[in-house]
């Protein structure tokens, strides 16, 4: 499933009434055209008339999976930088008011592997906002002033998630789970490298992976595909394309957790908030299919009436437990995060540790409610998708973090999981493999006997040897 830019937050499925499971898994998929500029730029075009609005998304294979520890938030700065001077808009004042002239919302975001932004407005002003949105990415101006005051907004935007316990301990995490490569995990980087970006290091990142053959535009909306593809084809007949970014830069492959361990930090929160991470499966690899098992067992466990939330949440070992799944092509992640009262947390650890095995149960979940899952993330993706923004950001994000043919057959895929896949999907990934616990608890409570030691002991880390490295 598709996580948030920051994935220490989180949204829960929503529970969804009786649907058919033939029907959901099933059902008849919105139209979607596609054309390939001479450039190499993709288009997408899903049409919808119900009401005159349009959005013009365009996403580029970019984000912190490119960035090392010298660029580390240098594509969250390109991002900021989007939005100001380009060859037809001289400062920023003028671009904001050709977006209020066009009566336009517009955003952006950085993923792992992904950078998009939008304009949406009424489809009587789609000439102009496609007009607009070439003008912005493919010609830039980085003017040294406007980077200059965007870098104090982008270490801004660092500060305020520093300020938040929650983002500490995710940053910890990530920095053993994916211990050789941090910061091409890292969306939101390094205050360091942002405060030292050059013009230069923008135009670097421009020329490397702001190209049309890298690139996607989505229109969605109330609009024609053979509108869209022809200006299209106009638009960008100038915008150079250049070698796949990817050969002359690959992407590191992220090496397994060396060995599992546990991290322990203090944070002014009144109960331990805590959380198993896992290397899990990636995309367009011979893993893939444990991703749709991934996300049905995520679901599954989600259920407040699942036999996992009655053992760790009805029992009152726990607050609360939550088992996810991040979707990627670059070694997506599997968390198990818990929460647990002061008094509770021998009673919390164990409890997430023993039911962990337990999933493997041949009983562990009945066909009743592996239909139910099943139901719901197809409920859930619909929702994701019932507006014109919502159904463009959907299509980007599937374009870079899978294929659009996963994202097609997505449905017909977790329908066709069954217990098997699901049993395959925790021996490969997650029973007895290395893994993190990370731990964060008021310091009082590490004062009074709260220690990365006892933890470790709850995990059944200590007294036993464990076998290293994972499977892949």
């Amino acid at each position: 499933m598709r996580p948030a830019l920051l994935r220490f937050l989180s949204v829960s499925p929503a529970l969804v009434g009786s649907v058919s499971l033939a029907a959901a898994a099933h059902a008849a998929p919105v139209p979607l055209a596609r054309h390939v500029c001479a450039d190499g730029l993709e288009v997408l075009v899903s049409e919808n008339h119900a009401t005159p609005l349009v959005t013009v998304e365009i996403a580029v294979h970019e984000g912190a999976m490119t960035e090392d520890r010298e660029y580390s938030g240098l594509s969250h700065l390109y991002e900021h930088m989007f939005f100001k001077a380009n060859a037809a808009q001289p400062d920023q004042a003028a671009y904001m008011a050709r977006v209020r002239a066009l009566g336009m919302e517009f955003n952006g975001s950085t993923d792992t592997e992904r950078v998009n932004y939008f304009f949406t407005t009424t489809s009587e002003h789609f000439a102009d906002q496609m007009v607009f949105m070439r003008d912005a990415i493919a010609t830039p101006l980085f003017g040294p002033k406007e980077l200059e005051r965007e870098r104090v907004v982008v270490t801004g935007e660092i500060d305020r998630n520093e300020s938040e316990p929650q983002y500490h301990l995710w940053h910890t995490m990530e920095s053993k789970v994916f211990w050789k490569y941090p910061t091409r995990k890292d969306a939101l980087g390094s205050r360091a490298t942002v405060l030292a970006a050059t013009v230069a290091r923008m135009q670097t990142i421009q020329k490397r992976y702001y190209v049309p053959n890298n690139s996607v535009l989505v229109v969605t909306g109330d609009v024609k595909a053979e509108d869209v593809f022809a200006q299209a084809d106009k638009l960008y007949a100038s915008w150079a394309r250049s070698e796949d970014p990817f050969k002359t830069f690959p992407i590191p492959e992220h090496p397994p957790i060396r060995a599992s361990e546990v991290v322990l930090i203090a944070q002014p929160v009144e109960n331990m908030n805590a959380s198993l991470a896992w290397q899990g499966p990636s995309t367009g690899g011979e893993g893939e299919r444990d991703t749709y098992a991934a996300d049905v067992l995520s679901t599954l466990v989600g259920d407040p009436a699942s036999r996992f939330q009655k053992a760790l949440v009805d029992s009152g070992a726990c607050v609360s437990a939550a088992l996810g799944y991040s979707t990627q092509r670059h070694t997506g992640e599997i968390s198990l995060d818990f929460e647990a009262t002061p008094d509770k947390v021998d009673a919390c650890t164990s409890a997430v540790m023993a039911e962990l095995p337990r999933l493997q149960a041949a009983d562990a979940f009945s066909d009743e409610e592996m239909g139910n899952a099943v139901r719901r993330l197809v409920v859930a993706r619909a929702h994701e998708r019932e507006t014109t923004q919502g159904r463009a950001h959907a299509l980007t994000w599937a374009w870079a973090s899978s294929s659009l043919e996963y994202d097609a057959t997505y449905e017909e895929r977790i329908a066709g999981v069954t217990r098997d896949d699901l049993f395959s999907y925790l021996r490969r990934w997650v029973l007895g493999k290395p893994f993190v616990l990370g731990a964060m608890a008021p310091q009082k409570q590490l004062d009074t006997g709260l220690t990365r030691q006892r933890l470790e002991t709850l995990a059944g880390l200590r007294g036993k040897t464990e076998k290293k490295g994972g499977t892949r």
